[in-house]
């Protein structure tokens, strides 16, 4: 007899069982599985160096930022502002509302391109895949809200296509304000008008768009996104323009090359990357239909233009292709459910044995920087190569620093770089200021109020118990360039389960109006 474990797989791989209020029931199991999944992520693991920064320099609300559009920035802050808590899930709980957001307009877009088990494919895979899961629903970074903003854009797009040219304008408008939330979330976005336009140039539906004014609305509206960082660039001499332009470093580089693509088929998971890929042929194979074909366009994009970059800069990151990969995964959806029943379940064994062995990797990973357990056995201290001080808890930092009585008797903080002046400001609740030494690494710190604060200061930065020595000098040496009588003081350690992992170099300054100049001559490109 059938067990109920391999009814419920051939329910779900079986084409033949697909109906709308099953595929529904499914999709719902989805979003409170993934929910739940979410949350206990978002309350186990601590603050990325990246989310620590973003609301760090938040806490001052601003038109646009130095490296991002401001709907990312925005959305933690407002989260603590009006609950009033300052906590790492508050932080993140708008970017869990962004996943199920993403999760349930896959569902949609899926099931208006092929039904509603299609439909359920598209949410599989997208949950599936590492990265698209926790960077579109767990971390507060801006893959959430472009992901989300996208594929609502993508979906009144493929309605829009279905009309074939005679879609009612209200599509447009939905789509152009979905496009103005993408642009202000992150420049990724960019691809899609670009996608668009080829796409119009390549099919006869597409074609006819030209003519429908609905299409130049969408634009306008659309365009509306980039106003908050056009002004904001306007007024700070074209910054984020200039950090990007920057990135293009030219010639040509293998290695970062195959590099890239090895962590993005980690990032979707090698079965997750074949079947996206599969997909893509397929929609090319069937560019007959217009919602097919214009998938095809707007998912190979990011996808091409990314690795193209990863390629030609070793400034880029694996990450960047993945708005791509989400929108491959919608056409590898339709491809799933016209195999036959014998292959989609091979594929998903795939699936799920892969999915297991890298989730399992990352429960360790959060296992070892919160307690240390892994390693404990057969090290008296955290060895050199244990590196998960970017996943550490800097919560016991303030207490230390008040129990030495250094926090009632310092008017400023500093940190060498944008990265660790991020968690300093965010674990010691941003109640005092925090200045950067490097300004060329200081990121958005140097456009805050209090980015000039005078006064006494502790310079600290974090490091391996292993690297106590060598970060206590590096840090005294850069102080002494600001003040001569800049004196090292005991380093803090931080305990992880209970035992020493990280140590905070400390040194005692003096920030005078003098210090301002002579910072700005070691940092000149600023």
């Amino acid at each position: 007899m059938e067990s109920l474990r391999q009814a419920r797989l051939r329910d779900l791989t079986d084409p033949a069982t697909s109906n709308q209020a099953y595929d529904l029931a499914l999709i719902y199991k989805i979003l409170i599985v993934s929910g739940i999944f979410k949350l206990l992520l978002a309350f186990s693991i601590p603050l990325t160096l990246d989310e620590a920064y973003a609301t760090a320099v938040a806490r001052e609300y601003s038109l646009s930022f130095f490296e991002h559009p401001p709907i990312s920035f925005w959305m933690p802050v407002l989260a603590a502002d009006l609950t009033g808590i300052n906590a790492t899930i508050v932080y993140r709980f708008p970017f869990l509302l962004a996943g199920l957001g993403i999760t349930w307009m896959m569902f949609l877009i899926g099931r208006e391109i092929g039904g509603s088990r299609v439909g359920v494919w598209s949410a599989v895979l997208f949950c599936a895949a590492p990265s698209p899961f926790l960077a579109s629903g767990v971390w507060a970074v801006p893959d959430g809200p472009l992901n989300l903003a996208s594929t609502i854009v993508v979906y009144f797009l493929v309605r829009i296509a279905r009309f074939e040219g005679t879609a009612p304008l209200k599509l447009w408008l939905y789509a152009g304000v979905a496009m103005a939330f993408a642009l202000a979330s992150k420049y990724q976005a960019a691809w899609l008008p670009v996608g668009v336009l080829l796409f119009m140039l390549a099919h006869p539906v597409g074609r006819r768009w030209f003519l429908h004014p609905g299409f130049y609305l969408a634009g306008l509206i659309g365009l509306i996104g980039l106003l908050p960082v056009i002004l904001w660039n306007a007024g700070h001499d074209w910054v984020t323009f200039r950090f990007h332009g920057d990135r293009i470093t030219g010639g040509l580089h293998f290695g970062h090359f195959t590099g890239m693509l090895l962590v993005q088929a980690m990032y979707l998971l090698p079965t997750g990357m074949l079947v996206a890929g599969i997909g893509l042929w397929y929609g090319v194979r069937n560019r007959a239909r217009a919602d097919v074909f214009l998938l095809v366009f707007l998912a190979v994009g990011p996808i091409l233009i990314f690795n193209y970059i990863n390629l030609t800069s070793t400034a880029s990151l694996a990450h960047w292709s993945m708005p791509g990969w989400l929108l491959a995964f919608l056409l590898a959806a339709v491809w799933l459910n016209a195999r036959g029943a014998v292959t989609v379940r091979r594929i998903w064994r795939w699936m799920v044995g892969l999915f297991a062995v890298v989730w399992l990797v990352l429960g360790l990973l959060i296992v070892q920087s919160n307690t240390g357990w892994l390693t404990r056995p057969f090290y008296e201290r955290p060895p050199a190569w244990d590196n998960t001080i970017s996943l550490f808890d800097f919560g016991d930092l303030k207490p230390a620093l008040v129990k030495r009585g250094l926090w009632q008797t310092t008017d400023v903080f500093m940190a060498n770089s944008w990265a660790y002046g991020g968690l300093l400001d965010s674990f010691m609740g941003s109640e005092k200021p925090i200045r950067i030494f490097d300004l060329n690494a200081a990121h958005h710190f140097v456009y805050l109020s209090d980015a000039d604060a005078l006064g006494r200061a502790l310079f600290m930065e974090p490091s391996r118990l292993t690297d106590v020595a060598v970060t206590d000098a590096q840090t005294l040496k850069s102080a002494r360039s600001l003040d001569p009588n800049a004196t090292l003081l005991p380093p803090l350690t931080l305990n992880r389960g209970g035992q020493p992992y990280v140590s905070v170099s400390v040194v005692s300054l003096t920030l005078l109006q003098t210090t301002l100049a002579l910072q700005q001559s070691l940092s000149p490109a600023q």
